[in-house]
């Protein structure tokens, strides 16, 4: 209950911070206090204590395979519903990414404890073998109205500029050469105390709350894309699992049904991607995902 309750007042801070003028500047400090400081923390300690056996680096295995599948899919999904090259990128993404970070992170806490969060890690940072963000920039650049001019300097520092990988690679570095840090676990239960909460309220201080305007075919492709995310997401990986005998944990499944993650509504923007049926997905699959589990967890 007392999670509950700090998830709670976390969200409501959020909302009530977009009030302020300086709102954009918070949601920055916030964005750069949790990627920078907190999640790769976190990233840190897991993957130096976590025991990566034989039976998750299978279920790694096909959760990468069922990632890449999901967004081949969203891709013919996007190609047959709509022929504007802008719209098919913005449905790919909503329907082939997820929010495993901020918002799978504190769900996966909340429903199966501290083991559920460090498995959570594990598929936020491996799900699709190389870093997500890399993949939706080059979707966007592909698939956008905008070209944003870089230089290849720039796309390489876009791509290596990503704290939790650096924290995966030192983490999985030490532990070839054996190296221990004592209370490592400390550390751990630190920021895994603090990433629920700074989740939540960076969904308090990202979710828009101007009126929505979508005619009523526009909405059905975006409904079409938001049940391939959460409903075929899971249903891809235990088929994938079943083929080939692998033993998947419950929190792969829970961040398989995550919704569209929020660092797309800026790229849709920056590259002119449909922000508007953009921020649509994200709100209107975010709000029920997170009620739903927060009720669910409560209840059961």
């Amino acid at each position: 209950m007392l999670k509950l309750t700090l998830l709670f007042v976390a969200l409501l801070v959020g909302l009530a911070l977009q009030r302020l003028r300086s709102q954009e500047r918070l949601r920055d400090l916030i964005w750069i206090a949790s990627f920078w400081v907190v999640i790769p923390v976190l990233v840190f300690a897991t993957f130096l204590g976590f025991p990566l056996g034989r039976k998750m680096v299978l279920a790694v295995a096909v959760a990468i395979a069922s990632t890449w599948t999901l967004l081949v899919l969203s891709y013919l999904y996007a190609r047959l519903v709509t022929k504007e090259r802008d719209e098919q990128g913005a449905l790919m993404l909503a329907a082939g990414v997820g929010n495993t970070g901020f918002i799978g992170y504190p769900l996966a806490q909340l429903v199966f404890g501290h083991q559920g969060l460090s498995q959570a890690v594990v598929y936020d940072q491996l799900s699709f073998g190389i870093p997500m963000s890399s993949i939706s920039v080059v979707v966007a650049r592909l698939f956008g109205r905008r070209s944003v001019d870089t230089e290849g300097r720039s796309r390489l520092a876009t791509i290596l500029l990503n704290p939790p990988l650096w924290a995966l690679a030192a983490a999985l570095l030490l532990r070839v050469v054996g190296v221990h840090i004592p209370r490592i676990h400390t550390v751990e239960d630190g920021a895994a105390a603090a990433v629920g909460p700074m989740g939540f309220l960076m969904l308090g201080v990202s979710l828009p709350l101007e009126q929505f305007e979508h005619d009523l075919f526009e909405v059905l492709r975006a409904t079409g894309a938001m049940a391939l995310k959460i409903g075929a997401g899971p249903l891809i990986l235990f088929l994938l699992g079943r083929a080939i005998g692998a033993h998947i944990p419950p929190t792969f499944y829970l961040l398989a049904a995550m919704p569209p993650a929020f660092h797309l509504l800026t790229i849709a923007r920056v590259y002119d991607m449909r922000p508007a049926l953009m921020r649509l997905m994200v709100v209107a699959a975010t709000i029920p995902v997170v009620v739903g589990v927060v009720i669910g967890s409560f209840v059961f």
